[in-house]
C-alpha cells in the first residue's frame, strides 16, 4: 500500500514535537510550573496547511436601468463594459477556491514566485476590479442632480467648490492609467482625488472611495475613441449624486464619525 504521507509536512510536525517537548522539560528542568501562556504552546498542535476556508462567494450585481441609459455613453459601452466586471466576479471565485486549497506552508512560501503569492496577488487585481466596477456603475445615470447637503458642504471645503473638483477629476483622469477615486481620507479630514493605474495599484489606506472614474479605454472607445476628455465630461455629467451623497452619508457610521461636518 502506498505511503500517502506528505514527507516535508511529517518533518515539519517532528521538528514542532520536538521543539515544544524541549520547550516542556527545560521549564520543568528549571523547577517551576508551567505558565499559562507555556502551557498552551507545549500543546502540540499540526497545521495542515491545506484546510483554509474558503472567501465568500461573490454574486454579480446588475446594471441598473439609469446607469444604462446613461447620456454619452452608449448602452453598447456598457454592455461590453459589464462583461469586463462579470469576468472579475468569476475570476475571484475562482481564485478564492484555489486559495482554500493551496499549502500554507511557509518553507514553500516565497516572494520571488509561489503558489500563495501568486494567487493572493491575483486576488488583489479580481477583487479590486470588482469593487472598482460595481462603484463606477453605481455612482452613473443622474442626468442633471447635483451635489447638495453635506457632500455640497464638503466638496467646498476640500477642493473650492464642485467646479474645482470636477477640473481636478478631468485632469487627473486625463493622467491616469486605468481609474480616479473621490475618496474622504480619515487621516486629512477631506476629499482627495486620488489616480490608480490598475485595478491594484496604489490603494490609499483609511480612505474611502465614493466616486470612482474608469478611464481604461474600454470606458469609452466604442463611443469616443481616443477623446478621452469628451468621456470624462460625458461622465461628470452622469453622475448620480443622489447615490454618491449616500455613500458619503455612511462614512461616518462606517469610521466612528470621524468625517467632520456636522
Amino acid at each position: 500500500m502506498e505511503n500517502s504521507e506528505n514527507p516535508r509536512e511529517t518533518d515539519l510536525e517532528r521538528r514542532a514535537f520536538l521543539q515544544t517537548a524541549a520547550l516542556a522539560a527545560g521549564a520543568v528542568a528549571a523547577g517551576g510550573a508551567l505558565s499559562g501562556a507555556e502551557a498552551q504552546v507545549s500543546q502540540i498542535t499540526i497545521i495542515d496547511y491545506k484546510a483554509f476556508p474558503r472567501l465568500p462567494l461573490l454574486a454579480e450585481k446588475p446594471l441598473k436601468p439609469s446607469t444604462l441609459a446613461t447620456e454619452g455613453i452608449s448602452r453598447k459601452t456598457h454592455e461590453e463594459h459589464f462583461k469586463l466586471y462579470q469576468g472579475y466576479v468569476r475570476k475571484t471565485n475562482e481564485i478564492s477556491a484555489l486559495l482554500s486549497a493551496v499549502t500554507r506552508d511557509p518553507a514553500r512560501a516565497n516572494q520571488i514566485y509561489s503558489e500563495i503569492r501568486e494567487l493572493k496577488v491575483e486576488l488583489s487585481f479580481a477583487l479590486g476590479g470588482v469593487k472598482n466596477h460595481e462603484l463606477y456603475f453605481d455612482i452613473l445615470g443622474g442626468l442633471g442632480t447635483q451635489p447638495q447637503g453635506r457632500l455640497l458642504d464638503e466638496i467646498n471645503r476640500s477642493f473650492g467648490g464642485p467646479v474645482a473638483w470636477a477640473a481636478d477629476m478631468k485632469a487627473t483622469g486625463l493622467a491616469a492609467r486605468g481609474w480616479v477615486w473621490t475618496a474622504y481620507d480619515y487621516d486629512l479630514k477631506r476629499l482627495v482625488n486620488y489616480i490608480g493605474d490598475s485595478q491594484n495599484t496604489y490603494p490609499i489606506w483609511n480612505a474611502t472611495p465614493i466616486i470612482g472614474l474608469d478611464v481604461n479605454e474600454h470606458a469609452y472607445y466604442l463611443d469616443y475613441g481616443t477623446r478621452r476628455g469628451d468621456y470624462i465630461d460625458a461622465f461628470l455629467r452622469n453622475l448620480n449624486w443622489n447615490a454618491v451623497a449616500t455613500r458619503f452619508s455612511q462614512l461616518g457610521a462606517a469610521a466612528g464619525n470621524l468625517v467632520t461636518l456636522a
